[in-house]
């Protein structure tokens, strides 16, 4: 086993599989106008892999790329004229860029540039003054404009822009923009404000000459539910307790147009952020929404350059924001963006193709991401595994020319009650000192690609199965995430790392292997082998005595056959089961409880060992016979299981803030979760 933590040059050299990404910086300002920032005396906080995201105080968000600004507006930056074409050619080019489904942002480009004609075309010119240009002359802060809107109430077919915060007295950023001939328009383009869907349009067609803003306009939809946010509203559906939620259908608007961005420089995002909660949900969703992954994209293949401009990611994001002065709004954004990026890590992991993250790379990141992070990095090699007798990872791992890992991180915060700075400390040191921060284990589920085994996949199944290790993934970018915002909760976060493949020596149905703890299982089905790592690692994090377990995997297809793709299963002891759901839906995640019901318990009875890790040829409760067998491993503490197999990727196309490949989910809910259990009262008390 090794071991390491944060000292001068820590960070490893070994692993060439790096991802790269834009890296872009943080700050606030509080002009329109891009000069103004050059006075502002904040200091940038560098966001990694992440877009830059500003919160402005009296700045205009719009939506384009550069060439659609010059296409779709009658006027350039310079006050040049561009030809539109006779009203005959608007009409036969008119045609609605809404995208519902979210699954035509390919086709946004054409879209837009006959909408913004047609607009020009029935709304006309309405300054003469290039709304490109400030009153000196400067450039404005942003390309693009991004507004949000609802459908019409009682069923008005005009949308409903929402300008909460928007508007005098709490800003003027709006100012020479005739929002009635906004929503009037809009119908006309065929947008709706369905939830995903965008539009953009010239903001000459809606400005007066009092508006120098940027020239293009960008609206983005928050669907039917926000009207159910209505506290007066009957519930007619369960989407807030999905985490859908006015805070969350920010989150999700906010990142559903910064990915319609892709290509465009910069855009000032106008949603309503009167509230630190709302303005931190915008944020996160904005940078989430502007996250790319191309590391294995060859930029010098020919026309590859020209490609990747155009699906580069949006690069600068400003926000506008009543509270962009206000210290509770610079740590909203700093703890949004700390987020995102433990998230984009997240995303990170699992997109990377399983010959380029085999356990020992993936374990090497880890070791990486930790030490820069400032905590404490265990890694017992295949010899201490042995060694110490973790049965269920070693067989897993034997049918594999790449070798098991097992990776300890542990964030301990200096006092319970302030986190400001981390101290390694000894696992020996006293867990029973009344002063102690509380202790939660995160188990995350690391299997770099699952072939089945032995129990081989059909073919339909195996290309997404380099992502069977976003368990791990998670709990990394979690307890990442929580040293950087230095919760005052002791975090330890366990990947347990094999690869699952048919070799020569690949473990067998009907072979026997003993766990950590002793216990021997009956290996039934080579295919559910993420129980067998998980329970070694549930079983060496116990020995710790942590106050409460939770464990996250990619771990049956039961759970999609349950719940779908966009909506992940929490099961365990009630009371941690429900703190998880409702951490959720603080976070904007999907979670939804499941029972443990004692009866399949006996599914798991073996007449040969201790247990069998599935029964075979039963499709009865697979999901929650897996969360059983795991309870096996865990005592009578609190504890949960997050079982994450649809949402953690996304193999169909993008919606929301949500891209295609590794999606990120469970980070968000797993830091919310640690930041109620490190409250002063809580289930933990």
């Amino acid at each position: 086993m090794t071991s390491g933590t944060r000292g001068a040059n820590s960070a490893s050299n070994r692993c060439q599989n790096v991802t790269i990404h834009n890296v872009s910086t943080i700050k606030l300002t509080k002009s329109l106008n891009a000069h103004a920032s050059v006075d502002d005396d904040r200091k940038d906080t560098d966001l990694s892999n992440q877009a830059e995201a500003n919160t402005v105080h009296e700045t205009e968000d719009s939506d384009t790329t550069g060439a659609e600004d010059r296409a779709g507006s009658k006027t350039t930056k310079q006050g040049t004229k561009q030809d539109t074409g006779n009203a005959k050619d608007d009409a036969q080019a008119r045609k609605p860029s809404e995208d519902q489904d979210s699954n035509a942002d390919d086709a946004d480009d054409a879209a837009d540039t006959a909408d913004t004609a047609d607009a020009r075309a029935e709304a006309g010119d309405t300054a003469d003054v290039s709304p490109a240009q400030g009153p000196s002359g400067t450039e404005p802060a942003a390309d693009v404009l991004v507004l949000a809107a609802a459908p019409g109430r009682d069923g008005a077919e005009t949308p409903e822009i929402l300008l909460e915060g928007l508007e005098p007295p709490s800003s003027t950023a709006l100012e020479g923009l005739d929002i009635e001939a906004l929503a009037a328009l809009l119908p006309s383009l065929g947008f709706s404000g369905a939830q995903d869907s965008v539009v953009r349009l010239p903001s000459s067609s809606v400005s007066t000459a009092a508006y120098h803003g940027p020239t293009t306009i960008l609206v983005v939809g928050v669907g039917t539910g926000w009207a159910d946010t209505d506290p007066l509203a009957v519930t007619t559906d369960d989407e807030a307790a999905l985490g859908y939620d006015q805070t969350g259908l920010l989150r999700r608007a906010a990142g559903r147009a910064t990915r319609a961005l892709a290509g465009t420089g910069s855009a000032a995002l106008a949603l309503p952020t009167l509230s630190e909660e709302q303005l931190a949900a915008v944020a996160h969703g904005a940078a989430l929404g502007a996250y790319s992954w191309k590391a294995t994209k060859n930029e010098d293949r020919p026309g590859q350059e020209s490609s990747s401009k155009q699906t580069s990611p949006l690069k600068d994001i400003s926000i506008v924001s009543p509270l962009s002065d206000t210290p509770e709004g610079q740590e909203a954004l700093t703890g949004a963006l700390a987020l995102a990026e433990a998230t984009a890590l997240t995303r990170d992991l699992v997109n990377e193709p399983p010959n380029r993250l085999t356990p020992e790379v993936f374990a090497e990141r880890a070791r990486s991401a930790g030490q820069e992070a400032g905590i404490r990095v265990d890694t017992w090699d295949a010899p201490a595994l042995i060694e110490q007798g973790f049965g269920g990872i070693l067989g897993v791992a034997q049918g594999s020319v790449h070798p098991a890992r097992l990776v300890r991180l542990e964030w301990v915060p200096l006092h319970a009650g302030e986190g400001a700075v981390n101290q390694t400390r000894s696992e020996g040191e006293d867990d029973n000192d009344p002063t102690r921060p509380r202790h939660v284990a995160l188990i995350g589920k690391g299997i770099t690609f699952d072939s089945g085994g032995l129990s081989l996949k059909p073919a339909a199944s195996m290309p997404e199965m380099k992502s069977d290790m976003a368990g791990a993934a998670t709990v990394l970018g979690a307890v990442i995430a929580a040293a950087r915002l230095a919760l005052p909760i002791r975090v330890t976060a366990w990947l347990a790392l094999a690869e699952n493949m048919p070799g020569a020596d690949a473990q067998r149905p009907s072979d026997v292997v003993t766990m950590f703890d002793g216990t021997t299982v009956e290996v039934t089905n080579t295919d559910a082998e993420g129980r067998l790592v998980m329970a070694d690692a549930l079983a060496r994090a116990v020995t710790e005595d942590p106050d409460a377990v939770l464990d996250v995997a990619t771990l049956t297809g039961a759970q999609i056959v349950a719940l779908g793709d966009q909506v992940a299963a929490v099961m365990g002891t009630p009371d941690l089961r429900e703190e998880v759901v409702a951490a959720a839906q603080r976070a904007g995640e999907s979670f939804w409880p499941m029972p443990l019901p004692a009866h399949l318990r006996a599914t798991l009875d073996s007449p040969f060992a201790d247990l069998r890790n599935t029964k075979v040829g039963s499709r009865a409760g697979g999901m929650l016979s897996a969360g059983l067998f795991l309870r096996e491993f865990v005592g009578r503490r609190p504890w949960a299981h997050l079982d994450i197999a649809g949402p953690a990727y996304n193999d169909s196309s993008p919606w929301g803030l949500t891209p295609t490949g590794g999606t990120g989910m469970g980070v968000s809910t797993l830091v919310e979760l640690l930041r109620s259990l490190s409250a002063e009262v809580s289930i933990l008390s």
